[in-house]
């Protein structure tokens, strides 16, 4: 591989931007083909996010890129530390159907900001969005910078049994831990972005009309197929009539009497996602929604009560617009809850309590933290985006890809003038201090 410099690296950024810009009406149609979005929707989820994230990339990258000095111990002076980081290599981008331009592009900008060699592997699921996604970077990029290869499960199976030097895997768990696995056998570092049962908490003291207006919108955006939108809501008892009633008021605002003919509002990415959420909701007590059209593949934002959690429901991922409802008397009893579920991509809390926010930022183990909206989090270059636990490991966005991307090199040069003989032999115990003292362990 030849080494990709500053120039080079910022060349392929500005060209990116720019095949975006030409393919953008392409995009809109595909992405509306396959996942029912408007052009607003597009560029606000998907399209406009990878501009973003570029053009912060751009404005850093140099000082990312430069050799950083880092304090020596005295006791190994006469010398100098640095970290630079390099290149992994070949890396590996596997990228999920939900988001199909912006999960492929921005690992893309990063791992080349990072200066490697890049195969993508796009969802097959979103199959106009897989052809553009081709088009776009095999018509305008060599191969020796980056690659993308189509194809079924059997195609990602066939990469995952090549060496790389890295992986980046962005999608469900089931896959994740395949894709895991597979990596450990080649000694392979990766990065997992998969989903979980991320809560919103609505606190008894919070503005309760801001809480229904944006956890309405964060949860229905892509018809609810997002990995950081809420799974779950947890509402004070006395409360839940009050929210819910503002729930309803927020849907038929944003997608009219009938959401299912809205312009607005997305589909299901398949009939099998399709016919797996109806299921999940067949013997639940609808709140809210519920009404579908087979052929638009298309679920309306739903509202369900949930009182057990050993429900279908509450087992995984819910991956699509069904939102359930859960009471709860005391904050105590809400952290009760989450903690039965495996560490989630994201926690949301509505409040006005600051011991509550506070509890919540320090204590409860997710890949993120929102406060008082929802995903928001997740759609800045300035904010890494990441997981942990159950839900995955490793950041990304902005200077967080950029390190995920890299190898972190040490080095430290001494220079050939005198030096003290503190850590050459004979020791003798007159040294004992003076190496305690420069040590600095007593």
């Amino acid at each position: 591989m030849l080494e990709m410099d500053y120039r080079e690296r910022v060349s392929l950024l500005l060209k990116l931007r720019d095949v975006v810009k030409e393919y953008e009406k392409e995009m809109y149609r595909a992405l509306s083909k396959d996942l029912g979005k408007s052009a607003y929707e597009s560029y606000y989820t998907e399209i406009g996010l990878i501009y973003n994230e570029i053009n912060y990339t751009l404005k850093f990258l140099k000082s990312w890129m430069q050799e950083k000095t880092l304090p020596t111990p005295l006791f190994h002076m006469p010398a100098v530390s640095t970290v630079v980081r390099e290149p992994f290599g070949r890396v590996l981008i596997i990228s999920p159907w939900n988001f199909p331009f912006q999960l492929s592009l921005i690992p893309l900008v990063n791992a080349w900001a990072a200066g490697n060699v890049v195969t993508i592997k796009p969802s097959e699921v979103a199959g106009s969005c897989e052809k553009v996604l081709y088009r776009m970077l095999t018509e305008n990029f060599h191969t020796s910078r980056v690659r993308v290869i189509t194809g079924g499960p059997e195609a990602t199976m066939d990469l995952l049994g090549k060496k790389f030097d890295f992986i980046f895997y962005n999608g469900s768990r089931r896959v994740g831990k395949i894709v895991y696995e597979k990596a450990a056998k080649l000694m392979t570092p990766v990065c997992l972005q998969m989903g979980g049962k991320s809560p919103a908490i609505v606190d008894e003291n919070c503005n309760l009309e801001m809480a229904a207006k944006r956890i309405i919108l964060g949860k229905f955006t892509n018809c609810g197929q997002n990995a950081l939108a809420p799974e779950y809501i947890l509402v004070p008892k006395s409360k839940k009539e009050k929210f819910i009633k503002l729930l309803d008021h927020y849907i038929k605002e944003f997608y009219g009497e009938n959401p299912v003919e809205s312009e607005d509002y997305g589909c299901i990415i398949s009939l099998y996602h399709f016919y797996r959420l109806l299921d999940l909701i067949e013997h639940q007590t609808i709140i809210l929604g519920g009404e579908f059209d087979t052929m638009k593949l298309k679920i309306s934002p739903t509202v369900v009560e949930e009182n057990s959690f050993c429900s279908e429901m509450m087992k995984d991922e819910i991956f699509g617009p069904i939102l359930p409802i859960i009471t709860y008397e005391g904050f105590d009893q809400a952290i009760e809850v989450i903690e039965r579920f495996p560490t989630p991509p994201a926690c949301y809390i509505f409040t006005k309590n600051r011991l509550h926010e506070e509890y919540i930022k320090n204590n409860y183990r997710c890949g993120s933290v929102c406060v008082n909206d929802v995903m928001i989090q997740g759609t800045t270059s300035h904010l890494p985006v990441g997981r942990v636990g159950s839900s995955g490991m490793g950041r990304y966005h902005g200077k967080a890809g950029y390190d995920t991307f890299s190898n972190v090199k040490s080095i430290m040069k001494k220079r050939n003038i005198a030096e003290s003989n503190l850590k050459y032999p004979p020791y003798d115990k007159n040294k004992m201090p003076l190496l305690k003292r420069f040590m600095k362990t007593k």
